[in-house]
């Protein structure tokens, strides 16, 4: 079998990054595949995209009309972003605050990708389980590569920081450890592991919510493939679990839920009479009426976000939480 060529794999093909999945022993290229020099596991590699398990057709259709490329805003908008707290920038904010400067950065659960990690990291590496997703990533990172978590195909202690957005809550409560020990496994001492994470919550409209268990259940976790919601108090402690010291916690929805938590979660005709959403229902409303009430709502919520929601908030309220770890 001939060896792949670097014109038929381009860039997004780095045997030097990758290890075997099963046994975490090196690869090497063969042909249209990789093979493990270890346990002999073969793994195909697709448009030069190294591929540890099929296709995610569940991913593969969400890619259809979810995650654009997550762009970082620039010129104008970019110093706007620096004085005034728009909601809808709140996570472009906190990975700017939190992501530092580094040699590789790992973002799993990638989708097509975010302009922030490429800005923060000498090399940036996605890992995902769509196909379609990886497809639009490639070009963008430095690396790429399709599998199912829990697993991380990559060598130990190889990257400075590891991230993830909205990921960590589509892993199955069963696999959740696994995949924290393989965090903790890929980050190098002293590295940093950032998560935006969907959680579990008791909070009032959610617990309302979950009365009518069959809208709940296509509503939170069909929707998103949201199968892993746990309480954000546990979420910390699996990643305590595994070695890594908590060093900074946002929490999100945890008071008032916003416009975009009402609009995905809740505006359906089985919640529409849910009276613990009726501040939500009405500034969605009252925004989507007037450009100058959006603004005034996307700069009062991120205040309220910043402060009172950070003051008051209940860890076992929020709906989302933002985490930054630290490996000793």
């Amino acid at each position: 079998m001939t060896a792949i060529e670097p014109s038929e794999a381009g860039r997004v093909l780095r045997l030097d990054l990758l290890a075997c999945p099963q046994c975490k022993g090196k690869l090497e290229a063969n042909a249209a595949h990789l093979v493990c020099n270890r346990c002999g596991h073969d793994y195909a590699v697709l448009e030069g995209i190294p591929c540890f398990a099929s296709p995610d057709r569940f991913y593969d259709e969400f890619a259809l009309v979810h995650c654009p490329f997550a762009a970082s805003p620039s010129g104008l908008k970019r110093v706007t972003l620096g004085v005034l707290p728009f909601w809808s920038w709140q996570e472009w904010k906190f990975w700017d605050r939190v992501i530092p400067r580094c040699d590789r950065l790992l973002d799993f659960g990638c989708g097509r990708g975010r302009g922030i990690f490429i800005e923060r990291s000498r090399e940036t590496v996605g890992y995902d389980g769509s196909l379609t997703f990886l497809r639009d990533c490639a070009p963008r990172y430095s690396a790429v590569a399709l599998g199912q978590l829990p697993r991380l195909p990559f060598a130990s202690s190889l990257f400075d920081v590891v991230a993830s957005s909205h990921t960590v809550g589509h892993v199955s409560i069963e696999d959740k450890d696994h995949l924290i020990s393989e965090i903790a496994r890929v980050l190098r001492p002293g590295g940093v592991t950032a998560h935006i994470i969907e959680t579990d919550s008791a909070h009032p409209a959610v617990s309302a919510a979950k009365r009518n268990s069959q809208a709940y259940r296509k509503q939170f976790v069909e929707q998103h493939g949201h199968v892993g919601l746990e309480p954000a108090q546990r979420v910390i402690q699996r990643f305590e679990s595994h070695g890594l010291r908590l060093n900074k916690m946002q929490l999100v929805d945890a008071i008032l839920p916003s416009v975009l938590n009402y609009r995905t979660f809740f505006d359906v005709p089985d919640y529409q009479n849910l009276p613990e959403i009726r501040w939500p229902r009405m500034l969605s409303r009252m925004s989507a009426a007037s450009g100058i009430v959006n603004a005034a709502y996307e700069v009062g919520m991120g205040v309220f976000h910043s402060s009172a929601e950070q003051w008051f908030g209940k860890p076992e309220r929020a709906q989302f939480i933002h985490v930054v770890f630290h490996k000793a």
